[in-house]
This record gives C-alpha cells, structure tokens and sequence, in this order.
C-alpha cells in the first residue's frame, strides 16, 4: 500500500480501488452500506441516507476518496468481532484503514465524509477496548469542527447570510451531538 503513496495515481483512484478489493464488486459496495444503515445507522445516525445515495451513484463515475472512506469506515465497524480478545490493534482492516484515513486526510480538503469516517474508526476503537485511540480519533473530529468552524456562535445562528440550509445543519448538529456521545 504505502509503495503507491508517492506514485502518479491520485488518491481517489487509490482508495477506489482499495475498496474495490474489500468489497469486490458494485453488490459488494451496495451490501457493505446496506449492513451498515440496518444496523449502526439505527442508533449512531451520523449519515444523512439521501446525500450518502447520491455520493454513491457518483462515485461509479467519479471516484472520491471520501466517499469510499465511509464505506470502509461502515465496513469495518459492522463486521463481526474477531474471535481474538487480543486482536484489538493488530486487526489488518482496522490498521489499513486507519492508513488510509491519515492518507486522505493528507491529501484532500477537510470535509464532512473525512469527519464521518473518523467518527466511525472513533466509535470502533472505543467499542474494542482501544481508549486512546478513540481519545486521538474524537481529537481528530474536534479539531476538524474547529477548522468547519462550529465552534462559533455564527455558524448556528440562522440569520447569517451564508446559512448551508437546515438539512445541512441538521446533520452537522448530529455529528456534533455524536462527537460527544464517543467522548464522553
């Protein structure tokens, strides 16, 4: 993985294709993010389901490293546990995946997805007995609201001129809500 970091590919046709080895195929894509909203979506909702549609019929024709980042982030938190108490950090999805979000997080704009996978990996650590990883993880996710700047009182106020609509700050006032949920 890391020889194809410095080589001409860009990073969405890299992360593209490394889900295309986990889930194999476009029912494979589809099955992963089904699990995920019948399962975790239920009661850590920090996915708005109709924008995540649209990403992912985009994402066939134009590949996005974040939107495919999700998906490995759902993966990796609705599949089973290893039979191993002691896998915890040595579990390969969990430390590719960790890889490949400190990748993309180097190599494109901040964004809601970057902030919705590494929601996720926080979730995973802290449900697999990794505390200070999720403690760096909901770091990483504070430190990117800072940067969204919803850390400011104008950015909730409604009466600004640059208002993202309620829908969007519906789903950023969930992922906020479920920042602190992970920490707390």
């Amino acid at each position: 993985m890391f020889a194809t970091i410095d080589s001409v590919e860009d990073i969405h046709s890299f992360v593209f294709r490394c889900l295309g080895e986990v889930a194999e195929n476009r029912q494979g894509v589809d099955h992963l993010v089904a699990s995920y909203f019948l399962d975790v979506h239920a009661w850590f909702p920090i996915v708005d389901g109709a924008t995540f549609e649209r990403q992912l019929e985009e994402l066939w024709v134009t590949p996005s490293a974040e939107t495919c980042l999700v998906i490995l982030a759902m993966r990796l938190i609705t599949r089973p546990s290893s039979p191993n108490p002691v896998a915890g950090m040595a579990d390969r999805h969990y430390l590719s995946i960790k890889s490949i979000l400190s990748l993309v997080q180097s190599k494109t704009p901040l964004s809601i997805p970057l902030l919705q996978a590494q929601l996720l990996v926080a979730l995973y650590e802290f449900s697999h007995s990794m505390p200070q990883q999720a403690y760096m993880s909901v770091g990483n996710c504070v430190q990117m609201t800072r940067a969204f700047g919803w850390q400011t009182a104008e950015f909730w106020n409604r009466g600004r001129h640059c208002d993202p609509g309620p829908r969007a700050m519906k789903l950023c006032s969930i992922l906020w809500w479920a920042i602190v949920y992970v920490d707390w």
